[in-house]
């Protein structure tokens, strides 16, 4: 066994996101706990960090869906509907929906609006935070290994913001929002099809979003930028794949939404691990806001 490099943090997201959700399981469960003692992540550090061949991934992986399983369902992940009342709750889309130039999806502490604009303008007043266009995209060329992240020297990242995702539904009403945008980032064929739903109710402090992506390239890494608004407000259900940049500009967290790389370093020597490309769609759960309770405003 190698031990793996210090950048592998990120590599193998789907791994990534099944041990975040397979530790809450062991917190829950005593079986689930007991499927996880054979994979004591001090003895095999290389297994949690993805750094092994695709037939050993693919087992740790089943080993995680087996320790979930074994759990009671997490109230955690239920997220919260609108009230059957078409009185209360209203529902736009297509022409109607166009026809609204600002979307508002506020829960009972964090908001968020948006607009062709300002894009997605954050708001956790008791934070104090009030970030225009907080939510872009980077992506840039991956020349490195599962053990760390090497970008293509003879190029930039290319920078997307959420602005350019398309509203297709908004709803409204008795405490409740919703609000799906679609779209491409970029408009090549390097570009990424991407979906986000942001879902909030005054019974939480937070608004919830889910960011699902179509990823059909390779030897790449696609972050979600957040400018503006620090890390203590972004919970990203998933392993640490996380990274906080100082700039001129104030500097951004980074969160990986997906990093393809197909090689695997053995005795120093490169080995082929395509499944670590991680092709296919790909879904990431963010919640955005101060948890200290509902409170309105």
């Amino acid at each position: 066994m190698q031990p793996p490099g210090r950048g592998s943090a990120d590599c193998r997201i789907d791994l990534k996101l099944l041990q975040w959700r397979a530790l809450r399981a062991a917190g829950r469960s005593a079986a689930a706990r007991l499927r996880l003692d054979a994979f004591d992540p001090m003895l095999r550090p290389d297994l949690w960090a993805g750094t092994v061949h695709d037939g050993v991934a693919r087992g740790f992986m089943a080993a995680l869906e087996e320790a979930i399983s074994l759990a009671p369902a997490d109230p955690d992940e239920l997220w919260p509907t609108p009230p059957d009342d078409p009185l209360r709750v209203q529902s736009f889309e297509g022409k109607d929906l166009r026809k609204k130039k600002d979307l508002l999806v506020e829960s009972g502490g964090a908001k968020i609006r948006f607009s062709r604009k300002e894009g997605v303008l954050f708001v956790d007043r008791r934070a104090g935070v009030n970030s225009p266009n907080c939510l872009r995209f980077e992506a840039r060329t991956d020349r490195g290994t599962l053990d760390g992240f090497v970008g293509e020297e003879s190029e930039r990242p290319r920078l997307f913001s959420a602005q350019f995702l398309d509203p297709v539904r908004y709803v409204a009403g008795a405490g409740h929002y919703e609000l799906l945008l679609r779209g491409r980032l970029g408009r090549t064929a390097a570009g990424f099809d991407c979906e986000i739903l942001f879902v909030a109710s005054e019974s939480e402090p937070f608004v919830r979003m889910r960011l699902r992506l179509d990823n059909r390239h390779d030897n790449h890494r696609l972050r979600a930028r957040f400018l503006g608004v620090p890390s203590t407000l972004l919970h990203h259900r998933c392993a640490d794949v996380h990274e906080e940049a100082k700039n001129d500009a104030g500097g951004f967290v980074a969160f990986t939404l997906v990093r393809a790389c197909g090689t695997l370093l053995v005795n120093s020597e490169p080995v082929a691990a395509p499944a670590a490309q991680c092709r296919g769609t790909i879904e990431h759960e963010f919640r955005l806001g101060s948890d200290f309770g509902p409170r309105k405003g």
